[in-house]
């Protein structure tokens, strides 16, 4: 497995350095271009047309190195430096954090790593107060209403079940936590606190049910858009890459991923 972390790794910096060589290339032939074109008349349209065709390609191949590539490859070295590329990617891993949020009787279906590039999680809770990290029961207490929110890209494991969807950071993540006392129940959304909540379990698991819209789209290398809106108002936009990360760490990524779409009601492979 190592092994094969090591040959995607040396293939990622690989593509980097040919996507760089060939944004230069593209660059140079369209600076050779301009010094051909300058001072003609009349203007040859067809090399203006030309120039500009090249110099779009170079673009193209500049984006892709340092707006893909390297980032993943910096995102690669922090995780191996912090000793958890080998758990982010691993089946099993995955399958004990989300199933710290697995309801009682359900069973997990699929599940993948994806990405969150952005969450804002609603959530309204009623016969409680919030002490630091927590919610805490309080008889005839009054009503929380809560705002976790993070705009930052970060791993998660996306998984389901029969009627739930689950959504858990890989890592040890932090949030912007709002909080505010409200009245009433908010249209029937408010959740009953019977024993102490943590915070950083709040918004991990949603009844399918609960779903008001669920939109996808093409990314880029195979990956797909997944936009997820919840009728309480919470909110995420993720990314479900192609692959399951280095080394073959999550073999059933693929399949799993196909399945999570289908039941979200997206269609198949990667999107048409």
């Amino acid at each position: 497995m190592d092994e094969g972390r090591r040959k995607t790794k040396r293939l990622a910096i690989g593509l980097f350095l040919a996507c760089l060589c060939a944004a230069l290339a593209c660059f140079g032939i369209f600076a050779r271009m301009a010094v051909a074109i300058r001072g003609r008349e009349p203007i040859d349209e067809r090399m203006v047309t030309i120039s500009k065709i090249v110099v779009m390609i170079g673009i193209f191949f500049l984006v892709l190195a340092f707006g893909y590539l390297l980032p993943s490859l910096i995102s690669h070295r922090n995780r191996t430096k912090q000793g958890g590329l080998n758990v982010i990617f691993d089946e099993g891993n995955m399958r004990r954090v989300l199933g710290k949020s697995l309801p009682a009787g359900e069973t997990l279906l699929a599940g993948i790593h994806a990405i969150s590039q952005e969450t804002s999680i609603k959530g309204i809770f009623r016969n409680c107060i919030c002490m630091e990290d927590r919610l805490v029961p309080v008889k005839s207490g009054g009503t929380v209403i809560l705002e976790k929110k993070k705009y930052s890209t970060y791993d998660i494991y996306m998984g389901i079940t029969r009627n739930f969807l689950l959504i858990n950071g890989c890592e040890q993540d932090s949030y912007y936590y709002q909080t505010e006392d409200g009245p009433g129940d908010n249209g029937g959304y408010a959740q009953e606190v019977t024993s102490e909540l943590l915070l950083e379990d709040i918004g991990t698991c949603f009844p399918l049910t609960d779903i008001q819209t669920c939109t996808f789209k093409k990314g880029w290398m195979g990956s797909v858009k997944c936009r997820l809106m919840m009728k309480d108002g919470s909110s995420f936009k993720l990314l479900l890459p192609k692959l399951g990360g280095l080394g073959g760490g999550m073999p059933h990524h693929k399949e799993y991923r196909e399945a999570i779409i289908a039941r979200l009601g997206g269609d198949s492979p990667d999107i048409r």
